[in-house]
């Protein structure tokens, strides 16, 4: 299927084989939607391959091939996009046979305007909801495909021992985000299959899976250009826009652990010198550490990035079971984990304070055991950064 952008108009293809009925949903539909129109099964079939509209609306009974074939027809093309069944009086059983085979909805001729624009706007939601979801799992699968022929092809990847362990870590994070909005967004269609009547925008949990499938496509670009540049080249970034981006994404995270997630950035762009992909990863390393640690007590994380005159603090509290102090000395050591059991890596802080460091910060720990852990990043602003893009 064809990318979808939010701004392009939505396509309905209608096939009846009265001209009465398709002039009459073309006149109503043409301020809002492109319209395309056959007036038999066939010449649907091929609009649907060369339109790839959003939503079918198509009579039941027809000579030649009727509604019911055409309809097992354009479900072998295309599974997702929603077919809308029109069917005249006293064929109620023959509509209720076209929704088991496959159809979305019917409407009763002669239809009613009010009606048929919401069942239209309706149905052309769940058809984007449902290809956008398709194209962002096409997205993770193809990013899998290259992660792992890049790995049969790179056996060096292998004799690096720690940085081929900091790649899986790093890819871990976002991937676990992507994952856990994937399980939201199939929940979502699925409820709204059931209650046929909720209209609204496409969800923005997809917009978060895109986002996430970035990130990890630049990793992956980091990684295969590993040892060979001498290290990252700076630039001025924004930290308080990576800071809104991966809190956008953990949020979703906390909901699904039933965490209590508050973000308060500043409204000043906080520009610092480095590699906002570096920093992307550092960040989002101790937020989402952060969430999993009040995922059993059902806690809550709070983020906030706090200007000063010549640097800024990045605050990151949470109210899990903190951490005995008799670990605090080791939770930077690489490979150290509180996680046993549950897919830690030991990597995550470890990283985050090589790339804190490497960017001239620094990163302090306070915590309580069972009242929650404060970690503080602390980044130099560049100079004349309020000049700075």
């Amino acid at each position: 299927m064809p990318s979808i952008t939010a701004t392009e108009q939505p396509k309905i293809l209608i096939i009846d084989d009265e001209l009465g009925p398709r002039e009459s949903l073309r006149m109503l539909l043409k301020p809002n939607y492109q319209v395309h129109l056959a007036d038999n099964v066939e010449t649907g079939l091929q609009l649907l391959e060369e339109k790839q509209p959003d939503a079918v609306i198509s009579d039941i009974r027809m000579p030649g091939t009727n509604g019911i074939e055409g309809l097992r027809k354009i479900r072998e093309k295309d599974p997702h996009v929603a077919v809308i069944m029109l069917t005249g009086f006293g064929a109620l059983e023959t509509a209720q046979e076209a929704l088991r085979l496959g159809a979305n909805d019917y409407i009763n001729k002669p239809f009613d305007a009010v009606q048929m624009r919401e069942v239209i706007g309706r149905n052309v939601e769940r058809t984007r909801c449902h290809r956008q979801s398709d194209e962002a799992s096409r997205g993770i699968q193809e990013l899998n495909n290259r992660l792992m022929s890049e790995l049969a092809q790179k056996e060096r990847l292998a004799s690096l021992g720690q940085a081929s362990a900091e790649f899986v870590h790093d890819l871990s994070n976002p991937l676990t985000i992507v994952w856990g909005y994937v399980q939201m967004l199939a929940k979502k269609l699925e409820q709204a299959e059931k209650a046929r009547g909720a209209t609204g925008s496409t969800p923005k949990e997809l917009n978060i899976i895109e986002q996430n499938v970035r990130l990890c496509r630049d990793l992956l670009t980091m990684w295969q250009s590993y040892g060979s540049n001498g290290g990252f080249k700076p630039k001025p970034t924004s930290m308080a826009q990576i800071l809104r981006d991966v809190c956008k994404g953990a949020a979703g995270l906390a909901a699904q652990n039933g965490v209590e997630f508050n973000c308060d950035i500043c409204d000043d762009k906080c520009t610092v010198l480095g590699d906002a992909t570096q920093l992307t990863r550092a960040v989002q390393n101790v937020i989402v550490n952060a969430v999993q640690a009040c995922a059993e007590k059902k806690g809550s994380v709070t983020v906030t990035c706090v200007r000063k005159d010549f640097y800024i603090d990045i605050v990151v509290a949470d109210t899990g079971s903190g951490i005995p102090q008799e670990l605090m000395a080791k939770i930077f050591d690489p490979y150290f984990t509180t996680k046993q059991g549950k897919s830690g890596t030991g990597l995550g802080l470890y990283i985050t304070k090589k790339v804190i460091e490497d960017h001239q910060g620094s990163i302090t720990v306070d915590s309580t055991p069972e009242a929650g852990t404060t970690f503080t990043l602390r980044l130099p602003l560049l100079k004349d950064a309020g000049s700075a893009v």
